[in-house]
């Protein structure tokens, strides 16, 4: 095997999933995942499903994908002919597949059975909006599937809510385990193929202060508990800021205490951030409105949960 070849077996986004449903929000995710396929070789595979009940059209569904798919190939062609390809253009092609059953069931099983990396999918399709802001189909590939998935969220047509297009800074909430640490490969080759900054984000709880200690001190015990906790909380993200810096990614920091999931969502909405990054904690189950499916639901924990139902930006999501 030459280095090259070397080099390819250790990509994260070799194989991206995109399924499209035929709306113009459906197919905001494309230009990105161009520039996987342009930027790390990544072989797209575009998904449309054809339901029971548009059976009698399916070959205007098939026209449609492969239409798509040829008009991605072409502009893949023609992004490598104006900018130098990480990769030889074989490895980055666009293929048009066309599955028939329930939307939901048909990603999920297609993504795992051919070992994809990623799926990619915007958070509104014909299914139309949410109170969650997410389309029911959408929300429940999240919840079902163990292959990552990378929403991009889309006001309904082809408007994506984002600060800078492609994302320039990842948000990467870590809490010192490694579970959460799952999804660094994501972040970091992400960051290097698109010259991103990834902001590592550590919220720790307050500490327990016992109320036994002496009353005219307690002020400052309760400051240097609360100081000491603090510092301890930052050791571990220096750690991971060095060891990315090391490797010449572009990494900022910031720790404090408080409640994860408010903190997380307020620095979202207070800072400049394009995509949230961060593994999902959980356990299975599997409601009766998802018992046929061929995985679990994926009950994912409160901190995840609000994210995922509060920010606007885009969330790529990793089952540990």
């Amino acid at each position: 095997m030459n280095d090259v070849a070397k080099i390819k077996d250790k990509r994260v986004y070799k194989k991206i999933i995109v399924p499209l449903d035929g709306s113009e929000a459906a197919e905001t995710v494309l230009n990105l995942a161009k520039n996987f396929a342009v930027r790390s070789g990544t072989a797209l595979t575009l998904l449309h499903v054809c339901t029971p009940e548009q059976a009698e059209w399916e070959r205007l569904h098939q026209s449609y994908i492969e239409r798509i798919a040829d008009q991605v190939q072409h502009d893949i062609s023609k992004m490598c002919d104006t900018v130098q390809c990480r990769f030889e253009h074989a490895t980055a092609t666009a293929s048009p597949v066309l599955v028939k059953g329930e939307p939901v069931r048909e990603m999920v099983r297609y993504a795992e059975e051919n070992e994809a990396n990623i799926i990619l999918m915007a958070t509104h399709g014909r299914s139309g909006l949410t109170r969650s802001a997410m389309s029911d189909i959408a929300n429940r590939v999240v919840r079902t599937s163990t292959v990552p998935v990378w929403l991009i969220r889309t006001l309904g047509s082809d408007e994506i809510v984002c600060a800078e297009w492609p994302p320039q800074r990842v948000l990467v909430p870590l809490d010192g385990s490694d579970k959460a640490e799952k999804v660094l490969p994501y972040a970091v080759e992400y960051a290097r193929l698109f010259d991103a900054e990834l902001m590592l984000l550590r919220i720790c709880e307050e500490p327990e202060i016992s109320g036994d200690y002496p009353w005219p001190d307690w002020d400052k015990h309760v400051e240097h508990t609360r100081s000491h906790y603090q510092a301890q909380c930052s050791l571990y993200l220096n750690e991971v800021e060095q060891r990315l810096k090391d490797s010449g990614i572009k990494v900022t920091k910031e720790s404090w205490l408080g409640n994860a999931a408010e903190e997380i969502i307020g620095y979202i909405k207070q800072n400049r951030c394009d995509l949230v990054a961060m593994t999902t904690y959980g356990r299975s189950a599997v409601p009766r409105w998802l018992a046929d499916l061929p995985v679990g639901h994926w009950v994912f924990s409160n901190v995840t949960e609000q994210v995922l139902a509060t920010t606007s930006r885009g969330i790529l999501l990793v089952r540990p």
